[in-house]
């Protein structure tokens, strides 16, 4: 009887631990709010992270390239560059840096159609821009705006000897293409390549990577996200797209 009876008391405790199908399926339809509230930002916390990476990675190549570059021919002014509407000034900038690119589509030369197709969709003009496409499918898109280098963004010697500028997109054609999002620029100076929006640039982000304003609007001949890059490589993030950051407030992240 003593045994019965424990059984018993076991049996019910076991009943009463249960759980119920109502609340199996409340249990699961909680998990699956907190998944789809929390998925997204971690999916955009991740591809951040990525674009950060590649952000960086191609600054280190086309940094090496163009001391490689230089170490052979001089610095950008002593190339035989001319004017920024000249299809030949982008093209021997660009010719400089491809030995030293792992370029997998040369799009140097070729029509609009050609470099739509092949390398970007962006900048298909050749009289104004020179494009390849590398190893990681990043594009990178040169163009000269000043043969002897004298352009002056800045107290800095290398912001004030600016020749042009380099654009990348780090993953080619896909979307969203947005500068400041998957799209990068980088100055092209005599002495080294800067990330724009560098701390001193006179085209800095507190106009030209500010979430208060359109994404790839232009405001006074400049796009608003082309002056982001300097903060993705310096800070490794970018939340300037959460909130409003610039050098000068301190900050490092909306965290902060």
């Amino acid at each position: 009887k003593s045994c019965k009876t424990e059984q018993s008391t076991f049996q019910n405790d076991n009943a009463k631990a249960a759980f119920t199908l109502a609340e199996v399926l409340i249990t699961l339809g909680i998990i699956g709010i907190v998944a789809a509230m929390t998925m997204p930002t971690l999916i955009q916390n991740y591809q951040e992270k990525a674009t950060v990476a590649k952000v960086q990675k191609a600054y280190s190549i086309l940094s090496q390239a163009y001391l490689m570059a230089v170490q052979e021919h001089g610095t950008i002014d002593e190339w035989g560059t001319t004017t920024m509407n000249d299809a030949s000034s982008h093209a021997i900038v660009a010719n400089k840096f491809i030995p030293y690119l792992k370029v997998t589509k040369n799009c140097v030369g070729m029509s609009s159609s050609d470099i739509k197709k092949y390398c970007s969709k962006v900048y298909t003009n050749p009289s104004t821009h020179a494009t390849v496409k590398i190893a990681d499918g990043t594009t990178v898109t040169f163009r000269v705006t000043n043969n002897l280098c004298s352009i002056n963004l800045g107290v800095s010697k290398q912001l004030s000897h600016i020749c042009g500028n380099i654009n990348i997109d780090i993953n080619g054609d896909a979307l969203p293409n947005t500068i400041g999002k998957d799209g990068f620029t980088f100055r092209l100076s005599k002495y080294g390549i800067i990330p724009a929006g560098i701390q001193g640039d006179a085209v800095g982000m507190e106009k030209y990577c500010n979430i208060t304003k359109g994404w790839e609007q232009s405001y006074d001949g400049y796009t608003n996200g082309s002056a982001c890059a300097a903060w993705v490589i310096y800070n490794g993030n970018m939340d300037y797209l959460k909130c409003e950051l610039n050098w000068d407030s301190g900050k490092k992240s909306c965290n902060e």
